[in-house]
């Protein structure tokens, strides 16, 4: 639009410049405003074509202007207030609107203005141009001529600038728009594919959970039998150490064979009579003439362990969907196993040998309860207890069953490797 009324006010000084020195320019142009208001309506009761008419005059004599040889006059009125201080307050503002056009659109300047404000008249703003008659000498002409080249000119560069401008926002719109597109596909591409991710759980936990694993354990036990660990003189650990290997199935399940060995030390209770073991291997009440034979309190029993089983191993963490994929595991492992025990009789004082017992095997069940943490993709820990009940003769080798109970309670490590490539990824 701005572009449109540039040009349609430079054709118009064309027109009008060859007239000038038939007339006298110094003219009044009058623009009317809506009562009550102080905006400029340029299109509003023919404002645009005194404004067209203004800045023709304008262009003619910007050089004198400019110089301070023609003042311009504007003369601010207002009769629609409500007082005399708000007419002249209204006539104000729109004397100033009316010169910002100017300004704007021309490049005058403030000081190329006198302005004065009226409460009386109606509701307009005049603009007086001085300027002196015309003189229509060749000179004169020639110079108009040269003025109007000039602004026939300016006019062209303002018009060439517009559309400059009006090219480069084009072009940025064009860019941010792009931009917002990208920015909205990549979103909705992230958002698609986290949703095909939480709706196919199952498949994910398939490929990175399931896997063989193997290690090595180390424990420490404790006997109770007719003899126990936990004797009437002191408690006496033993060792273990072993094997094992498993597959992992998902998250929850896990099944894994082991093999172990090691020793339990055990001793006399202090509720059990004060019996003596025979050389014969058999225990009696009293000492037997003619038969070499031991205090049943003043021994001890080292018991050599063998075990091979297989344990289910179930994590709890794995039934939660914050934590199946967790670093931590907490398993409890129901397990079945075999079970070797030879037992070898000592003298507490000395610790010599008196007698040892053949191999005795018995099955085995019970539990371990295990937490475990992978340190890497591979690389898993883990400490465990449990307890594993005993069938048949007592463990520790004694000739007959003085008490009821016959398991070893066990705590120890586990150092585990996971192997292949879809070993469990897990998040912290």
């Amino acid at each position: 639009m701005r572009t449109l009324r540039t040009l349609l006010t430079t054709l118009l000084a064309l027109l009008v410049l060859p007239l000038a020195a038939q007339e006298r320019t110094d003219t009044v142009y009058t623009f009317r405003f809506v009562p009550r208001r102080d905006m400029f309506y340029v299109p509003w009761g023919g404002n645009d074509k005194e404004l067209t008419r203004l800045e023709i005059c304008v262009m003619q004599w910007k050089t004198q202007i400019l110089a301070g040889d023609i003042p311009v006059l504007v003369d601010g009125h207002c009769t629609s207030g409500d007082s005399e201080n708000d007419n002249l307050a209204t006539a104000k503002i729109r004397a100033n609107r009316v010169k910002s056009e100017l300004i704007t659109r021309q490049g005058l300047r403030e000081e190329c203005f006198t302005t004065r404000n009226h409460a009386t008249e109606g509701d307009f703003v005049t603009v007086r141009i001085a300027v002196p008659k015309e003189d229509t000498t060749a000179k004169e002409v020639e110079r108009r001529q040269m003025e109007q080249e000039q602004a026939r000119k300016e006019a062209e560069r303002q018009q060439a600038e517009q559309e400059r401008l009006a090219r480069e926002r084009e072009a940025a719109e064009r860019e941010r728009e792009c931009a917002e597109a990208e920015r909205l596909a990549a979103e909705q591409a992230a958002q698609a594919q986290e949703a095909q991710q939480s709706e196919t759980p199952a498949v994910t936990e398939k490929k990175t959970s399931a896997g063989w694993y193997a290690g090595i354990s180390g424990g420490v036990p404790f006997g109770v039998s007719a003899y126990s660990s936990f004797g009437q003189d002191k408690t006496r650990a033993g060792w273990s150490a072993g094997i094992y290997g498993g597959y992992r199935f998902n998250p929850v399940l896990s099944l894994e064979v082991q093999a172990a060995w090691g020793q339990t030390n055990l001793s006399s209770r202090g509720c059990c009579p004060d019996y003596r073991l025979g050389s014969d291997g058999v225990l009696y009440e009293a000492a037997v003439a003619g038969m070499d034979g031991w205090a049943w309190s003043g021994l001890t029993s080292r018991v050599s362990t063998q075990r091979y089983g297989a344990q289910l191993n179930v994590n709890i963490l794995g039934f939660f969907r914050r934590t199946k994929d967790s670093r931590w595991t907490l398993e409890v492992s129901p397990l079945l196993t075999a079970y070797g025990t030879k037992a070898e009789y000592r003298t507490i004082d000395g610790g010599a040998s008196v007698f040892n017992d053949g191999t005795r095997w018995h099955f085995g069940a019970g539990g371990n309860l295990q937490a475990g943490y992978a340190v890497t993709r591979h690389l898993h820990i883990g400490i465990y207890t449990g307890i594993t009940w005993l069938s048949g003769d007592p463990l520790d080798g004694t000739p007959e069953r003085l008490h009821k109970a016959n398991y070893i309670w066990e705590s120890g490590l586990k150092l585990g490797w996971r192997f292949g490539k879809q070993g469990k990824e897990a998040s912290k």
